[in-house]
């Protein structure tokens, strides 16, 4: 290869680049069949920005490709600290490809970044791509692990921060890597203070989130570790008498003390949150594409029973010429929830409307609870798989919308005195207060710290 091209990559000379290309147009074309470095690995350590935007416009595929240590153009900028060149090639590939792409150690670009404690960096790559907060290494190290591991103190709290701001926890802070080590198990470990402070100190950025008594491989939680760092190294004795104080507050068992405590409160144990739980560490354990498919698979269902309900087998009644259906309603015999309904929404005065399937009950009734299970589940594993999005809340207001919809739909197309559509309503209705109470607890956090701000 024509070492001009690498000396210009280096200073960033975009008119030798011209000129090399106009005697040979192909000569960038040649590095897609190579696993060496090509000019943009090079440009992109080297911090020429504008050198980078100058290849890209020529050649984006270059952006995609790895040299021998597996290590892209953003790998190396990542790493480097060279901010204007990430942003160079965030902007023309597409973010979620580059963002994930995964070197020997299959570490991707955020790895890199928090690793070396480019905090400029690290923000532009999880805005660009919040699930990157979830990728593993060949460790299963996350990057919040690797900031933990290396030590860096301000690119911990960045990270938590973001997890805070995105909704992504407790998950994220409670996976374990290859040996089963939460952060908290390294940063103990580590004898790590501050970071100890971080997560399940007074002022921990996420409150509640961590579990202080998860235990790692080797059935050793973090308490466990924290005693035989005393025994066996100490340290500064006000550092560690702080440590000692934050775990008790924090109520920090040892196994053998968490086992004995699990087995006595078993009896107990609150199905709900072990469901919870349950759902939350198989969203965690799973791939991206998992949870791509899942949420189109999810899309589909929800789209198909909300039809179904707004689309009965067998259509809708309609007023006959005679006003038969109106005598018809008039003397149905109505239940006390019927009339309450009458007196909020006002008195149905026909049967039009109504679905023709309702005068067979119990297809009806079956009809209606399968496709209900199936809009509500559906609807709760978007709203379970959405979190961490960008404009989350406003997704809270939709999912509220839709449910809301669905149930008055429900309450239309079924005859009054059929009070199965109350079962939906509850269920559904608790969805709903869920998603709600998140809505208003976002937008009272947002306005404090608007206010906070200024």
């Amino acid at each position: 290869m024509d070492h001009r091209l690498f000396d210009a990559a280096r200073s960033g000379d975009t008119t030798t680049l011209q000129l090399l290309l106009q005697e040979d147009p192909l000569l960038l074309d040649r590095f897609s069949m190579s696993s060496l470095e090509n000019p943009l690995h090079v440009s992109a350590f080297s911090g020429q920005a504008a050198f980078a935007e100058e290849i890209l416009r020529h050649k984006q595929e270059l952006a995609l490709e790895q040299n021998q240590q597996g290590f892209s153009p953003l790998h190396i900028a990542s790493a480097s600290g060279k901010i204007e060149v990430v942003r160079a090639l965030l902007s023309v590939g597409p973010k979620h490809v580059l963002c994930r792409l995964k070197d020997k150690d299959e570490s991707i670009p955020l790895h890199c970044a928090v690793q070396r404690g480019r905090a400029e960096v690290v923000k532009e790559l999880v805005s660009s791509f919040p699930e990157s907060l979830r990728e593993v290494n060949a460790s299963l190290e996350t990057p919040l692990h690797v900031a933990v591991k290396n030590n860096q103190v301000e690119t911990t709290k960045l990270l938590l921060e973001e997890i805070k701001k995105r909704d992504m926890s407790p998950g994220i802070v409670n996976m374990g890597n290859r040996e089963g080590n939460t952060v908290l198990h390294l940063a103990t470990l580590g004898k790590q203070l501050q970071i100890v402070e971080m997560l399940i100190g007074d002022d921990a950025i996420l409150p509640g989130s961590v579990d202080v008594n998860r235990q790692n491989r080797n059935w050793l939680t973090p308490k466990d570790i924290l005693d035989v760092v005393i025994e066996t190294e100490g340290g500064s004795v006000s550092e560690m008498y702080r440590v000692v104080q934050i775990f008790q507050t924090a109520s920090a068992n040892n196994a053998r003390t968490e086992r004995q405590l699990l087995k006595r409160s078993h009896p107990t144990r609150n199905p709900i949150r072990m469901i919870k739980n349950h759902i939350n560490d198989e969203i965690n354990n799973s791939t991206l594409e998992q949870r791509e498919t899942l949420m189109i698979v999810a899309t589909l269902i929800a789209t198909l029973t909300f039809t179904g309900c707004l689309q009965p087998p067998g259509a809708f009644k309609s007023d006959d010429a005679n006003g038969g259906s109106q005598n018809n309603a008039t003397n149905t015999t109505k239940t006390s929830l019927g009339r309450t309904l009458d007196n909020i929404f006002g008195q149905r005065n026909s049967t039009a409307g109504q679905a023709i399937m309702a005068d067979r009950r119990v297809h009806f009734t079956l009809y209606s609870a399968f496709n209900a299970i199936g809009f509500l589940v559906s609807v709760a594993m978007i709203s379970q798989l959405t979190k961490g999005f960008p404009l989350r809340n406003w997704m809270r207001l939709c999912i509220i919308s839709a449910v809301s919809t669905y149930c008055l739909a429900i309450v239309y197309i079924a005859p009054d005195e059929d009070v199965f559509w109350v079962v939906v309503l509850a269920a559904a209705l608790l969805l709903v207060l869920r998603e709600l109470y998140f809505f208003v607890k976002s937008l009272v956090n947002g306005i404090k710290a608007a206010t906070s701000e200024t």
